[in-house]
């Protein structure tokens, strides 16, 4: 499934929508009407965030005691061949409290070299002391090759960045070459192979299961001209490309699928964005791109509920009857709540509710709560001293995000 992405070089984000609305709701009845489809409100409340972003030491939790992160230089050898490589390791456990960002300085232990060095940030112990490192981020650095940055926000304060399935989302780019630039204006600038102000875009997604293990991986279409996937970019620019929802392609649910639909569920992953820039060529004269930046994006799908105890329409005498709402993918530090009200369904927020059960919420986990298997459960149980008079009621599930 294609996804609308738009491209502005030299602009600034564009601004994000402040609500959406996905509805489902049952009406319950002393006096049946026509049948309505079941449905329930997830709604949303915008707080206006900013987020700063430092080193991937960011969000990672443990409860382990030896957690090691170690950057590796690679300095590249001419033509693309191997090079030498040296490892700087830094402990320190503070780097690893959940939600926190952490940044250092750490000197190399090679020089940067004729070709240029590739730094490599990986940590090692997290979730498995024994386990293998997991690389964090790269980043090339070498003589006449251009920089960059990359910026992945979303509407979620949360850091390290994520958003829901349906969200848009930022990468803002900026670049530069000014070691390049300057010895061109003032003719210094040696005979090269290779062009020091190119540098291109690659995006891809990972589509994972609740575990984070991935299930498949593809490209992200950056290009609109239809020839491929890269998006190519002159060092200097400035682009932010907006990304209007995910893409990650979604399973297909099976006829006569209700409430939880893989469709919806299945929509959990990553997607990251790296930049290259052009630095040597290879024995054949090929250009040769390293990665000089990269930034990523958790994916977490839609909620999704339903009332269980209660048919549509259905027409119900005291003594009220147990009712149990069961919620799958909540967003985290997310707060759900049921009410019930007199009269039809009304989603526009001005009903007030004779009964109001907050029951789940806000948590303060990095994963969605609620899955197939093991749902989260509001229980509405002995409210009927709260519907006093005959007539029609609607029993309503809202869900606020933090954004």
């Amino acid at each position: 499934m294609k996804r609308s992405i738009s491209i502005h070089p030299h602009k600034k984000n564009s601004p994000l929508p402040k609500s959406k609305t996905i509805s489902c709701c049952p009406s319950l009845a002393t006096n049946p009407k026509n049948e309505k489809p079941t449905t329930m409100n997830l709604s949303k409340k915008i707080k206006p965030t900013s987020i700063a972003l430092g080193m991937l030491l960011t969000g990672l939790a443990s409860s382990q005691a030896d957690v090691t992160f170690y950057i590796k230089q690679v300095q590249e050898g001419a033509g693309g061949e191997e090079g030498l490589s040296a490892d700087v390791y830094v402990e320190d456990a503070e780097l690893i409290t959940e939600n926190m960002s952490s940044s250092g300085t750490h000197s190399a232990l090679m020089e940067v070299g004729e070709h240029g060095s590739t730094f490599y940030l990986y940590v090692q112990g997290i979730g498995d002391p024994d386990g293998l490192p997991i690389l964090l981020d790269e980043k090339f650095v070498g003589r006449y090759v251009a920089s960059a940055n990359i910026e992945v926000t979303s509407a979620d304060p949360y850091v390290p960045t994520r958003t829901r399935a349906n969200e848009p989302y930022t990468v803002k780019i900026t670049s530069s070459n000014q070691q390049w630039y300057t010895a061109v204006n003032g003719g210094t600038a040696p005979e090269i192979s290779w062009d020091p102000t190119k540098i291109r875009v690659e995006a891809t997604y990972e589509k994972q299961d609740r575990d984070g293990l991935a299930i498949s991986s593809g490209t992200i279409d950056l290009n609109d001209s239809g020839e491929g996937t890269t998006l190519s970019l002159v060092a200097g620019d400035t682009t932010d490309i907006i990304v209007s929802s995910t893409n990650i392609p979604a399973d297909v649910d099976p006829e006569g699928t209700s409430v939880p639909r893989p469709s919806d569920s299945s929509l959990t992953g990553k997607e990251t964005f790296v930049i290259q820039a052009e630095s040597d060529t290879d024995v054949n004269g090929n250009a040769i791109y390293r990665t000089v930046g990269s930034g990523s994006i958790q994916i977490w799908p839609q909620a999704q509920g339903r009332i269980s105890g209660l048919i549509q329409g259905e027409k119900i005498t005291r003594p009220m009857p147990d009712v149990d709402i069961y919620l799958y993918d909540l967003y985290p530090n997310s707060t759900t709540y049921a009410t019930i009200y007199k009269g039809e369904a009304n989603l526009s927020g001005n009903v007030i509710p004779v009964y109001t059960s907050f029951k789940l919420g806000p948590y303060n986990q990095p994963t969605p709560i609620g899955s197939v298997d093991a749902p989260a459960v509001i229980p509405v149980t002995n409210w009927d001293q709260y519907v006093t008079e005959d007539g029609i009621y609607t029993m309503e599930v809202n869900t606020i995000t933090p954004f």
